[in-house]
């Protein structure tokens, strides 16, 4: 196998932006195997000098494939090569997870586990991402619990990026005390805890609408010296809106809590975002989703306090040149009817 190559380098860099088929992913594996019996690899020392070139051409490819979200493209690319290494696989994995393409994703990871190839860390990542993705915490825990008792974790640069793929499955259930209990683990560990870390807890909040843990996670951070910006805000006041969608606790209770998160954030310095100001929107309206509010003819309609509330924000927000989303500009357009 091909290690330490440095050009591979600079191409591991891209699989961190990278983020189903009918089949299983041991039925598609099969299917490959039974093409190509075992995977092809030089020997250091022994690969032509045009080898390198070729592979970081095929592996590049494979990521703008899976940036441009066109699965059948990267495979088309990684099929060309007649040589494939684990930075090749970290990437079609890596491009599967983007176009959501899970089964054929895990397809890949067993192809290498299998063949004479090292899977090393950045295969784990793109693999941790992918489960993460797809919200499968079990499949995420096993293979986690792999690295961590091969000791592949404790010795990978890329400890922070498997963590997130982690917790991101566990996040997707709106498990807060899973993602919790596998964060500490992972800090004890000497795994130092980022903020997409804490965005996957605030993700996990929003999901089960637990205010309580949301507050703790960003005071958590400002502990920690881990700086929260609009993503985590957003989150934030996302947990709030859906908070009130589902209780209805009345007009004066939801500005209450957008108040403490606007507290919040000029506390930490953050400014809000088009995205933020949808949700803040959201939580005036008492509603969970914009677009599916806008489009259902039998969605209740907010009360004057509600609507007013929002009209507000919006007018203020446009005022300070916040651009709005797509939702927004057609909600500006209608509430004067409503």
């Amino acid at each position: 196998t091909r290690k330490g190559r440095l050009g591979h380098g600079l191409l591991a860099l891209l699989l961190l932006a990278l983020g189903s088929s009918s089949l299983s992913f041991s039925s598609i594996s099969l299917k490959r195997s039974q093409a190509r019996l075992e995977v092809k690899s030089w020997n250091p020392g022994d690969e032509p000098e045009d080898a390198d070139k070729d592979a970081k051409e095929i592996t590049y490819q494979i990521c703008q494939s899976g940036r441009k979200r066109n699965f059948l493209a990267a495979k088309e690319a990684f099929e060309e090569a007649e040589v494939k290494d684990a930075i090749m696989y970290s990437a079609i994995i890596g491009a599967a997870a983007n176009c959501k393409e899970f089964d054929e994703g895990m397809a890949y990871f067993e192809e290498i586990q299998s063949s004479s190839l090292e899977a090393g860390d950045s295969v784990y990542s793109a693999t941790l991402k992918l489960l993460g993705i797809q919200g499968n915490y079990e499949e995420a825990s096993r293979i986690w619990q792999q690295m961590v008792d091969t000791g592949l974790l404790k010795r990978s640069s890329r400890q922070q990026g498997c963590l997130t793929g982690l917790l991101n499955a566990a996040a997707s259930a709106g498990d807060v005390e899973l993602v919790l209990k596998d964060m500490d683990a992972a800090q004890a560990t000497g795994v130092e805890l980022n903020p997409s870390h804490f965005g996957c807890l605030l993700k996990a909040c929003r999901q089960s609408r637990d205010l309580e843990n949301a507050e703790k996670a960003l005071k958590r951070m400002r502990t920690a010296s881990i700086p929260a910006n609009i993503i985590h805000y957003t989150i934030y006041m996302g947990a709030c809106a859906r908070f009130v969608a589902d209780e209805q606790p009345g007009h004066a209770a939801a500005v209450e809590l957008e108040q403490k998160v606007l507290s919040m954030m000029d506390e930490d310095m953050v400014k809000p975002n088009d995205y933020f100001l949808e949700e803040r929107i959201l939580l005036h309206l008492g509603i969970a989703s914009l677009r599916d509010w806008l489009y259902d003819e039998d969605a209740p309609r907010p009360g004057d306090a509600e609507l007013q509330g929002a009209a507000q924000v919006l007018e203020e927000a446009i005022a300070d040149n916040i651009r709005l989303t797509l939702g927004l500009r057609e909600l500006r357009e209608r509430l004067p009817a409503l």
